[in-house]
């Protein structure tokens, strides 16, 4: 079974047109880029070549993204590594869908990132919630924040509006809920998705206003480990959004926890010992509470 050993894996995905998205129909937009059999990793756009470790067309499906970068993830959580897979992306094209982090119900062909991971750590364990007898070899629990206008919240949390206490850049830590079922899982989007920030701006009728982070932690005995879902706020221009006043203050904090994610990737990418996970709130969180 293959495994990746490097640091970071870099995946582009052409977003599928977007009446695909909304109702499963696809109108034949016609697409601005190429990608050549026998290049597959690289992306031709306007004449100009960039290469990937791996290139999705938009006719790729979900279950096809899951099965080239997710699946070897899970495997490496299972054996007691923490990791994360990030979305990244212009607001409005279709991060949300890829990743699974929306409370709207999907079909098994259109189900994103987080169902299909849930359900390899159910099986992979052992869990079924209908056999309270059955020996299940770990547990599955779930958590769900978001970080806004860099403060944490726990959007499980009794009081949501409250951001997470902290003592410098050290976390109080966040709600965990036992997952043993995808019915678990569709609560907690629910619950969560309900807590986010939102608001309309031209490029998007419900932007997030937040980067969330939906997280699956494995305890298995003494082990413990998670994977991290990250769903970025889409990277902004004030100039297209339009966005004024309270509006483009969360757009310059978006685009900050951006920066500061792309300059840890590069990091660790590139070997450095020291990893600037400290620039942003939202890089201190995905390295632990």
């Amino acid at each position: 079974m293959e495994v990746h050993t490097d640091s970071v894996i870099v995946a582009v995905r052409e977003a599928p047109p977007r009446q695909l998205l909304i109702n499963g129909v696809n109108i034949g937009e016609k697409s601005v880029i190429s990608i050549a059999r026998e290049y597959p990793k690289a992306v031709v756009v306007n004449g100009s070549v960039f290469s990937f470790d791996y290139s999705f067309d938009s006719k790729a499906s979900q279950a096809e993204i899951y099965s080239a970068l997710m699946h070897p993830m899970v495997m490496k959580v299972l054996n007691g590594y923490n990791c994360t897979a990030l979305a990244y992306g212009q607001t409005g094209t279709g991060k949300s869908y890829s990743m699974g982090i929306t409370a709207e119900k999907m079909s098994e062909e259109r189900a994103g990132i987080v169902p299909r991971c849930l359900k390899d750590f159910l099986t992979n364990l052992s869990i079924n919630d209908q056999n309270e007898n059955h020996a299940a070899i770990g547990e599955v629990f779930a958590s769900f924040i978001e970080v806004y206008n860099e403060k944490a919240y726990d959007l499980l949390a009794l009081d949501a509006n409250k951001p997470i206490s902290s003592r410098g850049q050290r976390f109080a830590g966040c709600t965990l809920l036992a997952v043993k079922s995808q019915k678990d899982m569709m609560h907690i989007l629910l619950k969560g998705t309900r807590n986010r920030h939102v608001r309309a701006t031209n490029m998007n009728g419900s932007s997030s206003r937040s980067h969330a982070i939906v997280s699956i932690h494995i305890h298995k005995g003494l082990q413990r480990s998670r994977l991290n879902i990250v769903d970025l706020a889409g990277s902004e221009s004030v100039r297209r959004t339009g966005n004024e006043g309270m509006a483009r203050t969360e757009g310059v904090y978006i685009n900050m926890g951006l920066m500061s994610i792309s300059r840890v990737m590069e990091s660790i990418s590139v070997g450095n010992s020291l990893v600037p996970y400290r620039e942003s709130i939202l890089t201190t969180v995905l390295q632990g509470m």
